[in-house]
């Protein structure tokens, strides 16, 4: 269970071209650290199933907080560690605000997991972005988080200014060759009150389709999931903020964004399936992890569909199974295992 705390754009050196936390997490001010332990307390009630609890700073860039503004939110958190009842620390931060001594810093405060910003390994795109730093940060901080011993996770943006399907697709390798813990995927949203808006307003900037960026995101998760790289979170999490009129001017956003790009995955890998079956029948049956089942199927059925009409099908079924089936693996039934497979 993540207990997460907002320092909105607190430490921030840099104006990022697609940025407005007040809009991101629904909030317009940072967390005071006097007010932490009584919302700690209000989650931990709420933790039932007894999960991990972990609390995160999240919304600006934390290193680059003057130090004893950091000592004063870790020291709150301090005897929750000490008792037992929080498991760790975790933050975000920009990469070009790492270095030997907030890491060892860090480490003494019990913090276990960084997150980097790193948005994309192409330093004209960075620019563009007005990120202030470049991939060679990234490389840099990623080797000292690595080498402190710290849980590393890489945050990547899709649709940049300056960005292009072959540039993101550069960043994910890269990113994978890094070996990161974990990664989360952003599709750029055009925000109220940001300089993007301006770029969009004045046609200098142009968001990719929702169909693109759920494509790009897809390819992503597939590469990622090869390399077996956790892929936490693909899209903002709604808030009441977003989804006031106006706040999102433009750029692919859905709520479910994530199902989105999960059922194309999926739906391109029954796709092979089908393609390169020896049985050609008119009816087929895929049995799937259980937390695929929605995302197999498609929203209003629309895999279903496809495939039934791109292999001439009678009848597809998509079936959940159990869980000794992998997550995104779906697996098309013989025409003997039809009737034999417990369903």
């Amino acid at each position: 269970m993540i207990i997460p705390f907002f320092i909105i754009h607190a430490g921030c050196p840099h104006q990022c071209v697609f940025c407005n936390q007040v809009h991101i997490v629904g909030a317009d001010r940072s967390i005071v650290a006097s007010s932490i332990p009584d919302k700690i307390e209000l989650f931990l009630k709420t933790n039932a199933a007894n999960e991990p609890a972990h609390v995160a700073f999240y919304g600006g860039t934390f290193t680059a907080l003057p130090v004893h503004i950091q000592q004063e939110y870790l020291d709150v958190v301090r005897p929750f560690i000490v008792s037992g009842r929080i498991k760790s620390i975790r933050l975000s931060t920009r990469p070009d605000c790492i270095n030997h001594e907030i890491l060892a810093f860090l480490k003494e405060n019990h913090v276990q997991t960084i997150e980097l910003g790193v948005q994309s390994m192409d330093d004209s795109v960075l620019a563009l972005a007005m990120r202030g730093h470049t991939a060679a940060d990234t490389l840099n901080a990623v080797n000292l988080i690595n080498e402190h011993g710290f849980t590393i996770g890489l945050q990547l943006m899709i649709g940049l200014p300056g960005d292009s399907a072959d540039t993101f697709m550069d960043t994910v390798c890269t990113a994978i060759r890094l070996r990161p813990d974990f990664v989360r995927l952003y599709p750029l949203l055009v925000l109220k009150d940001t300089p993007l808006e301006v770029l969009y307003k004045t046609k200098q900037y142009h968001p990719l389709p929702i169909d693109e960026a759920v494509s790009l995101c897809s390819r992503a998760l597939s590469l990622f999931e090869q390399a077996k790289i956790k892929v936490t979170r693909i899209g903002l999490q709604p808030t009441r903020e977003m989804a006031k009129p106006g706040t999102i001017l433009a750029g692919p956003y859905h709520p479910a964004f994530r199902q989105l790009v999960e059922s194309l995955l999926l739906l391109d890998k029954m796709r092979l399936s089908l393609h390169n079956r020896k049985d050609k029948t008119a009816t087929a049956i895929f049995v799937v992890n259980p937390r695929d089942l929605s995302a197999a199927v498609g929203q209003h059925r629309l895999n279903i569909e496809k495939l039934k009409k791109e292999f001439g099908l009678r009848s597809l079924r998509v079936k959940q199974l159990n869980h000794s089936i992998k997550e995104r693996e779906p697996v098309l039934l013989s025409n003997s295992q039809h009737e034999t497979c417990s369903l």
